[in-house]
């Protein structure tokens, strides 16, 4: 395996346009959760007897990021894309095998990446609510709704999974690009008001809802009506089945398919 990985680093290290895009992901969830951070300080403060905890003080702040960052999964996924489909237009990928690369070894090492970028997401995430939990909260620091955190990094999992299914199936990254930002933000939420306007809570077990389900923002979480709501744990191990379905299925694709 770590033949793989040096292989892999050795091949991105020069690609800066990759590392801009990640750069530019990991700068983006500070910024965006400082600006969260700035509007919800100040409505708390004119509603300081509404609002016991504030979303960005400890130990909602946990929560609270989880939420904010689960719409920003696709700035992880894009590079993800990018970074397999640049093996079919460049043939990469025919020369790891020519140079005696099992098809099963190619996968594993996209897999590392995908581990890698969605590590990446949450390590970033824990260290800005840190950072912001100490800034704005006035509550000392708390690990309590941590396992927010956890079931945010699930999501990235599905959504980069669901991106690398996507690139391998088309091999080009414009259209895959296209393709995964249309089936985020528009095809599955589309299919979840229709599935939940008339079935119900079952419109909540779309791949990426699960994770939304699991992950409400905390304040406006408990103003909701929770009728139509399934327990927690159907909505994780939805979303664990849908992990383990989108490696089956690359996998599937890459070792069935024409080189």
């Amino acid at each position: 395996m770590l033949h793989l990985i040096r292989t892999e680093w050795l091949k991105i290290k020069p690609y800066r346009a990759f590392w801009v895009m990640v750069g530019l992901a990991v700068a983006i969830i500070p910024a965006g959760n400082y600006i969260a951070a700035e509007i919800t300080s100040q409505i708390v403060s004119k509603t300081k007897e509404l609002i016991a905890v504030a979303p960005y003080d400890f130990p909602l702040i946990w929560q609270s990021i989880a939420n904010v960052n689960s719409y920003m999964t696709a700035l992880f996924a894009i590079p993800m894309i990018i970074l397999v489909t640049n093996e079919f237009t460049y043939k990469t990928h025919r020369q790891n095998i020519i140079d005696g690369w099992e098809r099963r070894e190619f996968v594993m090492a996209k897999l590392f990446w995908w581990l890698a970028l969605s590590v990446l997401a949450f390590l970033t995430t824990v260290i800005t609510a840190l950072v912001l939990g100490l800034a704005y909260g006035t509550h000392p620091l708390s690990f309590e709704n941590f396992e927010y955190l956890f079931y945010y990094l699930l999501q990235v999992l599905l959504s980069l999974g669901i991106a690398t299914l996507i690139a391998v199936l088309v091999r080009r990254s414009g259209l895959a690009i296209v393709l995964y930002l249309c089936y985020i933000m528009i095809v599955e939420q589309v299919l979840v008001l229709v599935l939940k306007r008339n079935f119900g809570e079952i419109g909540g077990l779309l791949p990426l809802q699960t994770g939304d389900e699991l992950i409400p923002f905390p304040v406006i979480g408990k103003l909701l009506n929770n009728a139509d709501h399934y327990d927690d744990g159907v909505y994780l191990l939805m979303l664990c089945l849908y992990i383990g379905l989108m490696i089956f299925l690359v996998f599937r694709r890459m070792l069935k398919t024409d080189y």
